[in-house]
C-alpha cells in the first residue's frame, strides 16, 4: 500500500469517527426529546418556547438572509429538535473561547496595520474613482500600499517554480499557510528546501487547516516536521470541538511569505493537482500572484494572527517587517476576513462594490457560484445597465451537490444579460474578479456562502497596476477554451434536475 493511500485511509477513519459521534449525538437528542414529550410536558413546552424565541431572534438577526431562512425552516419543521441543532451548529461563530480569542488577537494586533496618509492621497489623485473601495478597506483595518509590485501566474505550476526559487533564497524566515497540504511530488520538493533552510538557521513555520488536510497527511505529520526544526500547527483540529462541529470554522487562506519581502497568494494549495502533476479533474486551471515590497507586511500580519489564534502565544510582529524598498508600479491592498467578523466581513462587500462600480465590464472566475439573492441582484442590475458581465465556472466538478447549486443560479443571471461559461478542459479553481482595466481582486475567496461567511479568507485588491492587463488577457484566453451556457438549453434540463437543484439551493448556506 502506498503512503498516499495510507494517509487517505487514516483520514477517512478520522472522518468516520467524527460522523459516528455526530450520529450518536443526533440519536440521543431524538431519544431525549421523545422522553421529554412523553414524560415531561412542562420541560418540552419550555423547549418549544425557546424554539419560538430562536425564530424571533433569527428574524431580528443581522446574519445573511439565506442562512437565516434555512434555520427558520429547520426550526419550524422540527421545533424542539431543530432548536437544539441550531444551538449546537447554527449560531454564528462569534462566541466561544476560540472565537473570543481570535477577536482579541485581531483587536490587539490592529496597531500593526496603520494607513500612511500620503499613500491614500496618491490614490485619490491617480484614481479618484476608486477611492471608495480603498477607503472602505482602510476603515476595516487594511492599509493601502504603493511601494510594491506584483507578478501574475496564470497556472499553479508556474507559481510553484518561482516560489521554490524564492524559498531557496530565504535568509530570515518562511511562513506557509494553506487550507490543503498533501504529501506528493510538489510537497517533497518544498519539504527538501525547508529542511535545508532550517539547518541554515532560517525560521520556518507551516500552518494548515486540519479539516482541509484530513485525508492527505499522516497522523504524525507535525511530529515529523518538528524533528526537522520546522514549526507546524493544524488549524482548528476537528476532534477538539466536536460538540459544536466546527467544520465551518475553517482556515481557507492561502499565503506564502519569504523574509517579509516576498508574498504569494491566490487559489492554489500545496498539493500535486494544483501544479498539474496529475490530472485529478483534467487540466487544473488556477492562478496566483507574487507581491514584493511593503504590501507583503499585511500578509505577514494575517499569517501571525492566525498562528496566534491556534498557538495561544503572543508574537513579536516587528521582527518580521519588510527590509527592502521596492519602487511601486500600482496600488495594492491585502485584506482578510473570517466568521468572527460576521456580519462585517469585507470579502463580500468588496466584491459587491467592485461589481456595482463597473462601467465597461466585469469578469469573474470562481469554482463555485453559490450566491444569495443580494449578490444575484447586484450582478443582474449591473448587466441590465449595459455592463459586460462574464462568469467562468467549472464544467468538471469536485462536489456534485455544489455544482448543482452553481448551475441552478445560471438562469436568473443569464435572463438579466450575464454571460456564463464553463471551463471545458478540466477544473477551474481560480478566484479572480476584474473590472474596467483598472481594478481587480484575487486570493482565496470563492463566490459562495462559505467564503463570504463561514471561513477565514484572504485577498488582494489591485488598482492601476500593469499586472491587470495580464489578468484580463488570461481570463479572455480561458473564455476562448470554455463552453458558453445557452439560456434556452438551460431551461430544458430534466424536471428532476430542476427539483434537485431547487432543493439543494434552499440548503446551500449549510454546504
Amino acid at each position: 500500500m502506498t503512503k498516499k493511500a495510507e494517509n487517505k485511509i487514516a483520514g477517512i477513519m478520522r472522518l468516520v469517527v467524527v460522523g459516528v459521534i455526530i450520529l450518536a449525538q443526533l440519536f440521543f437528542l431524538a431519544l431525549i426529546i421523545r422522553q421529554l414529550k412523553d414524560n415531561s410536558v412542562i420541560l418540552y413546552f419550555v423547549l418549544e418556547l425557546l424554539a419560538v424565541l430562536a425564530v424571533l431572534g433569527l428574524l431580528d438577526h443581522n446574519q445573511n438572509s439565506s442562512y437565516r431562512a434555512v434555520w427558520l425552516v429547520i426550526i419550524l419543521v422540527l421545533p424542539v429538535f431543530g432548536y437544539i441543532l441550531y444551538m449546537l451548529w447554527g449560531r454564528a461563530a462569534t462566541t466561544g473561547r476560540k472565537s473570543v480569542r481570535t477577536q482579541e488577537t485581531l483587536r490587539r494586533t490592529s496597531q500593526f496595520l496603520q494607513q500612511e496618509p500620503e499613500v491614500y492621497a496618491a490614490l485619490e489623485q491617480a484614481h479618484p474613482g476608486r477611492k471608495r473601495m480603498a477607503s472602505f478597506l482602510i476603515r476595516e483595518g487594511f492599509p493601502l500600499y504603493k511601494n510594491a509590485c506584483c507578478r501574475y501566474f496564470p497556472l499553479g505550476e508556474l507559481q510553484f517554480e518561482q516560489m521554490l526559487k524564492d524559498l531557496e533564497k530565504a535568509e530570515r524566515f518562511i511562513f506557509l499557510e494553506y487550507y490543503i497540504l498533501a504529501e506528493g511530488k510538489l510537497w517533497d520538493r518544498i519539504y527538501e528546501v525547508l529542511k535545508v533552510k532550517t539547518r541554515q538557521g532560517v525560521e520556518v513555520r507551516l500552518l494548515f487547516d486540519d479539516f482541509g488536510s484530513i485525508i492527505t497527511l499522516p497522523n504524525d505529520f507535525i511530529q515529523q516536521l518538528k524533528k526537522e526544526g520546522i514549526q507546524a500547527l493544524a488549524f482548528n483540529p476537528v476532534h477538539r470541538y466536536i460538540s459544536r462541529l466546527y467544520i465551518n470554522y475553517r482556515n481557507h487562506q492561502k499565503i506564502a511569505i519569504i523574509d517579509g519581502n516576498i508574498g504569494y497568494t491566490g487559489g492554489t494549495n500545496l498539493a500535486d493537482e494544483y501544479a498539474n502533476i496529475y490530472p485529478k479533474y483534467g487540466h487544473w486551471k488556477d492562478t496566483a500572484i507574487r507581491l514584493e515590497g511593503d504590501a507583503v507586511w499585511s500578509l505577514t500580519v494575517t499569517f501571525l494572527q492566525m498562528w496566534e489564534t491556534e498557538n495561544r502565544k503572543q508574537e513579536d510582529y516587528c521582527q518580521y517587517q519588510p527590509t527592502v524598498n521596492i519602487p511601486g508600479d500600482g496600488f495594492y491592498q491585502p485584506f482578510s476576513d473570517g466568521p468572527v467578523n460576521n456580519p462585517h466581513n469585507p470579502a463580500e462587500t468588496t466584491y459587491r462594490q467592485l461589481i456595482s462600480n463597473a462601467r465597461e465590464y466585469v469578469y469573474i472566475t470562481t469554482p463555485y457560484l453559490v450566491i444569495d439573492d443580494a449578490m444575484a441582484e447586484t450582478l443582474s442590475t449591473v448587466a441590465k445597465a449595459g455592463t459586460d458581465v462574464r462568469i467562468i465556472t467549472p464544467k468538471i466538478y469536485d462536489h456534485w451537490y455544489v455544482h448543482m447549486v452553481t448551475r441552478s443560479n445560471y438562469g436568473r443571471l443569464m435572463e438579466s444579460g450575464v454571460r456564463i461559461w464553463e471551463y471545458s478542459p478540466g477544473y477551474i479553481h481560480a478566484k479572480t474578479i476584474i473590472s474596467d482595466d483598472d481594478q481587480a481582486i484575487t486570493g482565496s475567496i470563492n463566490m459562495d456562502y462559505r467564503s463570504f461567511n463561514l471561513q477565514f479568507e484572504n485577498g488582494v485588491w489591485i488598482c492601476g497596476a500593469p499586472v491587470l492587463k495580464e489578468i484580463k488577457e488570461d481570463i479572455l484566453a480561458t473564455i476562448a477554451v470554455s463552453e458558453e451556457i445557452d439560456l434556452e438549453s438551460w431551461k430544458r434540463r430534466p424536471w428532476w434536475v430542476k427539483f434537485l437543484q431547487n432543493f439543494l439551493r434552499l440548503f446551500a448556506p449549510l454546504f
